[in-house]
């Protein structure tokens, strides 16, 4: 009987580093499976935040990993990226058989815990620490048919060569606009019904738009209360410019020299566009650089014209405004020439009349504009700027937010970017 009892006792002294090997295993094992729950939470809700921005953001993804995941020794490999369509071969697959454009967004992260049991000798454990790792993904498709006004800069500097592309910059900007429209047609044919349109109306010192009787017309966005020699010796009326900068203006009184060499000339909303491509393609730049002409005439057309529920204004630039022009644009802005036409759409407070168009406006407040069958227009502005420092055009900047300006380097750069504007707002979580 004592033999038996020794035995049994000497059972009992095996077992017990295995049952507590077992516990301890099974205690940091479920915190481990639970940690790891968190951690994919954490990368769903980083990779919608992500993809709402825009960006390759780190520091937002890691944000959101430290506030979902407790206990953490340390974030390790964390990999936030942003893929457009010619990244992903599903994707150019998808886009032969008319599917639709998307970008693609991945967080993927690992932490390190410490244990709670790291084990020790014979007990078995999880060691000091462990690791979890987790993932997700979202994509931004097209979404609500758009109202697209590109606003480019036709001055001379766009026939100079650069780094970003094999042709002149104005050559390289008509491409990437074909490619564009090229992207929306496959939206279109899917959608006949709703379908994306474009306009564009270009500037240099003056913009160049259409007649009565078909002739094109040089114009002046400005109104001056004195005329000199130049345009810099113009003294300009800076409150009245806004008020009328809805009121499509008359023949300009002066050309500058150079500037009438462009021929460039409005083209308003179409879903037609082999010919829009084409009467593009048949532009020419020249002249010096006022974007604040392009931006009062973009206003006219968008609030005369547009019929799609969003609408979508780029303005496209390779440099700073030329000389005294450096200075009337951020006056403009901020006398309201930016915030009056995207409230003038959105609905808000604006500073200039509405006489020229249909727009309730009630003790300086738009309601807001509708589609046809009475649906809210939503519109924002973006600048993208190529071949030149973003802050070197404080007038442009100051338009459309330091958020909504982005700098591309090549002209993938700008196709994606422009492509980005056009998709969703916000992903949605895809496996």
């Amino acid at each position: 009987m004592k033999k038996q009892s020794g035995h049994v006792g000497m059972l009992f002294a095996m077992i017990i580093p295995i049952l507590f090997g077992v516990f301890m295993l099974g205690s940091d094992g479920a915190r481990a499976l639970q940690t790891k729950a968190r951690l994919e939470e954490a990368a769903e809700a980083a990779v919608l935040a992500v993809s709402a921005e825009d960006s390759e953001n780190h520091t937002l993804a890691q944000n959101y990993i430290e506030h979902y995941v407790y206990d953490v020794e340390g974030i390790e490999n964390l990999n936030v990226q942003r893929l457009s369509c010619e990244d992903m071969p599903d994707c150019q697959a998808g886009l032969s058989k008319g599917q639709a454009r998307y970008f693609e967004y991945r967080v993927a992260g690992q932490t390190r815990h410490e244990s709670w049991f790291p084990g020790q000798g014979v007990i078995v454990g999880f060691g000091e620490t462990f690791d979890v790792t987790g993932s997700s993904k979202a994509r931004r498709y097209q979404g609500q048919p758009v109202d697209i006004t590109f606003i480019v800069d036709f001055s001379g500097s766009m026939n100079e060569n650069w780094s970003g592309g094999k042709k002149t910059k104005i050559e390289d900007l008509k491409d990437i606009i074909e490619k564009v429209t090229d992207e929306l047609e496959q939206y279109n044919a899917l959608n006949p019904e709703q379908t994306h349109r474009v306009a564009i109306t270009g500037y240099n010192r003056r913009t160049i738009n259409t007649g009565n009787n078909n002739k094109l017309i040089i114009r002046d966005q400005r109104i001056t209360t004195k005329m000199g020699e130049y345009d810099k010796d113009d003294v300009v009326n800076f409150n009245k410019t806004i008020e009328q900068q809805f009121k499509v203006k008359g023949a300009a009184k002066r050309v500058p020299n150079g500037d009438d060499e462009a021929e460039f000339y409005d083209i308003f909303y179409t879903d037609k566009f082999d010919g829009f491509v084409k009467d593009v393609r048949g532009f020419k730049a020249n002249g010096g650089t006022a974007s604040l002409q392009g931006i009062i005439r973009a206003g006219q057309i968008v609030t005369q014209l547009a019929k799609r529920p969003k609408q979508l204004i780029i303005i496209l630039s390779d440099g700073e405004d030329w000389n005294h022009y450096a200075e009337q644009t951020p006056k403009l802005v901020e006398k309201g020439m930016c915030t009056n036409i995207l409230n003038m759409i959105n609905g808000g407070k604006v500073t200039a009349d509405n006489t020229s168009d249909s727009i309730n406006v009630v003790n300086g407040v738009s309601q807001g504009m509708k589609t046809p069958d009475g649906e809210q227009m939503t519109a924002s502005m973006s600048v993208i700027g190529f071949d030149y420092e973003l802050d070197a055009n404080v007038g442009l900047r100051n338009c459309v937010g330091v958020d909504n300006v982005y700098k591309a380097e090549n002209t993938d750069d700008i196709l994606n970017q422009i492509l980005s504007l056009i998709t969703e707002e916000v992903g949605h979580l895809t496996l």
